[in-house]
């Protein structure tokens, strides 16, 4: 199966989800991932703002904000860039961005410096397998952003929340991919070894 493929086939699942589930979903899988040593190993996360069709991440931001975590979220800035800006509770932190979505308001002194430590990243995705392997919507901002940030900070960390219909078998994979380190749903959280 091909990337096109398996994308248009997830888009038609997750379409058939009651908006109620992503929410619900994102709670459970919120409370799996800040009980993980992985969440509590990492000061800096960097974590994605849901469309309609991903897995809410507001209970994983209202938890990283409440253990006072470092928070960063991604700003669309052209058609092949994004980058993470620090954010906080406070609606000033937010702005209505190109998908619709809250973005941050991405001023400058609160961009995110890949080399200023580690950080863990929340990826979003539309299908991932046991693995590891990710499958994106095909715009490429976040395997772009992966190069730069694990060049300046190997011991960063990508884990996936999902959906559990999202994990499938296998996701085709391309040179430039890379894998997660870990998935989490409402049900399970899986270490990927990489070795």
């Amino acid at each position: 199966m091909t990337k096109q493929e398996l994308r248009k086939i997830m888009k038609a699942k997750l379409k058939e989800i009651p908006a109620a589930e992503f929410l619900l979903e994102g709670k459970q899988a919120a409370a799996r991932l800040a009980a993980s040593a992985l969440w509590k190993n990492y000061k800096r996360v960097l974590i994605y703002l849901s469309m309609p069709d991903e897995i809410d991440t507001a209970p994983l931001l209202e938890i990283a904000f409440r253990e006072g975590k470092e928070v960063y979220s991604p700003k669309v800035e052209s058609d092949t860039g994004m980058r993470f800006f620090r954010v906080s509770a406070g609606e000033s932190s937010w702005v209505t961005g190109s998908f619709g979505i809250r973005e941050p308001a991405g001023r400058e002194e609160d961009a995110f410096n890949p080399e200023a430590g580690a950080a863990l990243v929340i990826s979003p995705g539309l299908a991932f397998d046991r693995k590891g392997n990710r499958m994106g919507r095909g715009k490429g901002y976040y395997d772009r952003f992966y190069e730069k940030l694990f060049a300046a900070s190997p011991d960063s960390a990508v884990c996936a929340m999902c959906m559990a219909c999202e994990i499938v078998d296998e996701v085709p994979t391309e040179q430039f991919d890379r894998r997660v380190n870990a998935l989490c749903t409402k049900e399970e959280f899986i270490t990927i070894n990489h070795g």
